[in-house]
């Protein structure tokens, strides 16, 4: 991942940059490894087990079209579609199987970033199976979903749970054919290691379509130095009119989003942060990556260190 802890890629659609020229991309192989689950609001864990022949994901591509299309390759022949096995999993003392779909599609864009919505996922536990769409977003490395707490079989009835599923495809596709992503720019703010504070814009474009903040998860993460440092999870979105508000399921972050037809402002506090050792007066490149409505929206500027290391500001 560029990654997001976040995230899980809720694109409707996306609209296709002028290329000179759209070349083929030959399909890719990959396994959901490691395959991580959380719940934000209590911070339980848990994870899939480990993926086998017959959990390998074949995906294919369509730049002309900024789409993928991802389906369980054949264990015997990878270069066709398999059946569906399901993949045992544990979440605290619950245990139970997550199977996805035979077929299912979604969105690329050059940042390299995959937006699947709407997965079926067949997910048992003893004898309840219950079907739950989830939405997969971000990076070729990382893709993160938010599973709906009220569609999940019990016990796990009522909890939002975090999917986090790493995918290094290979061969590795050429990401320049596909469309951009909505740019976050003029970041400004405060990050120390007990909180970050931080305001970003992002300009809506023909190209680059309106997040939707309401009804849909909304995923931040802040990286510093390429690793991650602050994220949050705001599994219900965000509520408000003209003024968007929303707290994390872990209660550590708040968002708030002013929108308009042109223009996105968005402002985040979280409390939970990892700050890495920086030598003082060092520049450090800061990143902020947003996943909303099934937009990802990234940015970057250059902070610096302050004398003692223990607080970064823009340059």
């Amino acid at each position: 991942m560029r990654p997001i802890p976040l995230v899980p890629f809720l694109i409707a659609s996306t609209v296709r940059l002028a290329v000179a020229h759209i070349a083929p991309i030959e399909p890719s192989l990959c396994a959901f490894e490691p395959f991580d689950l959380r719940v934000p609001s209590t911070g339980l864990v848990g994870a899939a087990a480990t993926a086998g022949p017959d959990d390998m994901i074949r995906v294919v591509y369509d730049a002309s079209a900024s789409q993928i299309q991802l389906c369980p390759a054949d264990p015997g022949d990878s270069s066709t579609c398999g059946s569906p096995v399901p993949r045992p999993f544990t979440l605290g003392s619950t245990t139970g199987t997550i199977a996805f779909p035979g077929l299912f599609q979604g969105g690329m864009l050059s940042s390299g970033d995959w937006t699947i919505p709407d997965v079926p996922l067949a997910i048992t536990v003893g004898g309840s199976t219950a079907t739950v769409p989830v939405t997969l977003t971000t990076g070729l490395v990382t893709l993160v979903g938010v599973l709906d707490g009220n569609a999940l079989p019990p016990p796990l009835t009522g909890r939002s749970i975090l999917m986090t599923l790493s995918c290094l495809p290979q061969p590795f596709p050429d990401e320049d054919q596909f469309a951009s992503p909505l740019e976050m720019a003029s970041i400004k703010g405060t990050i120390t290691s007990k909180q970050v504070q931080l305001r970003a814009t992002a300009a809506i474009t023909s190209s680059s379509p309106s997040p939707d903040f309401v009804g849909s998860p909304v995923l931040v993460a802040v990286d510093a130095n390429g690793a991650t440092i602050a994220s949050a999870v705001f599994s219900t979105g965000l509520h408000g009119r003209k003024r968007l508000t929303g707290t994390s399921d872990d209660g550590r972050g708040v968002i708030t989003v002013r929108q308009s037809a042109t223009r996105v402002v968005l402002t985040v506090k979280l409390r939970n942060v990892t700050l890495p050792p920086v030598a003082s007066g060092a520049p450090v490149p800061v990143a902020v990556t947003l996943d909303a409505g099934g937009l990802i929206g990234r940015g970057e500027r250059p902070f610096q260190t302050s004398h003692n290391g223990r607080r970064l500001h823009p340059s």
